[in-house]
């Protein structure tokens, strides 16, 4: 067995449309274009699901959405499914670094890991400066056990009442300098320096998400107007343009999701010269990617009632189709590849680098890409807004190879259609009806794994308040 390292990086929310790697006309990933030299560039690959919960359950298992059935935020998947479970008891201490509370605290993916640096908590959430707080644990904590904390921190009473207040008084703004990749770096850095033997990690730039707002020196000129755009729709964004229908706000936008790409990309530069300068990079396998992306106002081509809206709803290109470069040990086999690809083919990587082999995200048949979103529009939607059950769930979609392209297959209720997607920038739908007994055929064949543990009772207020500053539909 090999003693590689693993790192997954995870570029949350950028779609492959809006790279420059991907032929987008703003140079947002300079890097990852000069990357390509040294690793395997898949420009056909798919996430699969549309938001972060089940697109990381799927890459963390290797499962089908459908297989591992964790939809929502508080859905709970069995740890021990996981890969890094398996690379644990392969003795790699593993860590997750990222500011994504859906990752570290909502759902209980952040579990496997032997460490989790997670959001930043402002210390002043506290009301006892001598006794325990929230603030003082890292990583996934339910109530339950913060409460058996407390008990047995000699200051019960206390410490029960900071974590009281806490929950009450924890609603500060999202501030893009606190949650920036560069703070996750430099933990991860420290951490992977004090060990001996392999590790095994997944950092989660949440630089690239809701809200659009990049630190200062990314940000382009003239984009103050912008700005102002961004901040008069109101959080979630999906829900304010569904009901408004000024869908143009989405397009203004969209310049700043650029900058925020410019930054994760620029994060990652960072990265990987930290490991290279600490002669690390040819002994780690090396995976960036994105968990999926958002849409910018994008008319469905399976429901055309439906516009993309954030990853709130829908199976558009635009969520699905993401960012793929992967670095093997000691930089072999560099190359870029048109073959379908899946996010859901990282622990198969995994374990055949382990076994000194090169493995591929390449699939054998068909890609897949599932959402259950939105699962209620009628209750998770205003009255206000017109055709309510026109966002509803679930969207499925099926790919497979069509030569040097992709043939797409989805449904959306009783609308089905089959599109064409040449790369990130072209797609268009085809004069084909086989799309519904596809999807529904394919589908059928995926049995579930029964990996999930049901969901967590209560997520707490001061999660609820940052999913939505995140602009999550709650």
């Amino acid at each position: 067995m090999s003693d590689v390292n693993v790192l997954l990086i995870i570029l949350d929310s950028v779609r492959a449309k809006n790279t420059s790697l991907h032929g987008h006309n703003e140079q947002t990933t300079p890097f990852l274009e000069s990357f390509t030299d040294e690793a395997e560039w898949y420009r056909q690959a798919r996430a699969p699901s549309i938001h972060s919960v089940a697109s990381h359950a799927s890459i963390f298992t290797g499962l089908h959405v459908t297989q591992h059935g964790v939809t929502k935020h508080e859905s709970r998947l069995n740890p021990d499914a996981t890969v890094w479970s398996m690379l644990s008891e392969q003795g790699y201490e593993t860590g997750l670094f990222t500011p994504n509370v859906v990752v570290t605290e909502s759902s209980n993916l952040a579990e496997p890991f032997d460490i989790v640096s997670g959001p930043r908590r402002d210390p002043k959430h506290r009301y006892f400066d001598n006794a325990l707080s929230p603030n003082d644990i890292e990583g996934h904590q339910t109530k339950a056990e913060y409460l058996m904390r407390c008990l047995n921190s000699g200051r019960p009473l206390r410490s029960v009442f900071n974590g009281l207040y806490f929950l009450a008084d924890n609603t500060e703004d999202y501030d893009p300098e606190q949650s920036s990749a560069k703070r996750y770096i430099e933990e991860f850095t420290d951490w992977t320096a004090e060990k001996d033997g392999p590790w095994a990690a997944c950092l989660n730039f949440m630089d690239s998400h809701y809200p659009y707002k990049p630190v200062s020196n990314f940000e382009s000129a003239g984009t103050e107007g912008l700005s102002e755009i961004h901040d008069s729709l109101s959080s979630p964004i999906s829900k304010d343009v569904a009901t408004s229908k000024k869908w143009w706000k989405l397009r203004a936008i969209e310049s700043l999701y650029d900058d925020c790409i410019r930054q994760a990309d620029a994060a990652v530069e960072t990265l990987i010269a930290e490991l290279r300068a600490r002669d690390e990079l040819n002994n780690t396998l090396v995976v960036i990617t994105s968990d999926h992306g958002d849409g910018f106002g994008e008319q469905s081509r399976v429901d055309p009632r439906v516009r993309a809206a954030y990853h709130s709803w829908g199976i558009h290109e635009a969520l699905t189709h993401v960012p793929l470069l992967v670095r093997h040990p000691n930089g072999a086999g560099q190359g870029a590849t048109d073959q379908l690809a899946s996010l859901t083919q990282f622990p198969s990587v995994v374990k055949d680098t382990l076994h000194n082999e090169r493995g591929s995200f390449t699939v054998e048949e068909y890609a897949f890409a599932a959402t259950e979103r939105l699962e209620r529009p009628e209750v998770m939607l205003p009255d206000e807004c017109e055709e309510r059950k026109q966002y509803g769930g679930p969207w499925r979609a099926v790919y497979e190879q069509d030569a040097d392209a992709v043939r797409k297959y989805a449904t959306h209720a009783e609308a089905a259609a089959t599109i064409h997607v040449k790369d990130a920038q072209t797609s268009y739908r085809v004069d084909d009806r086989k799309g519904r007994n596809m999807v529904e055929g394919q589908y059928e064949k995926l049995e579930s794994a029964n990996v999930s543990d049901g969901e967590t009772s209560d997520l707490g207020t001061s999660v609820e308040d940052h999913l939505e500053d995140l602009g999550y539909i709650r």
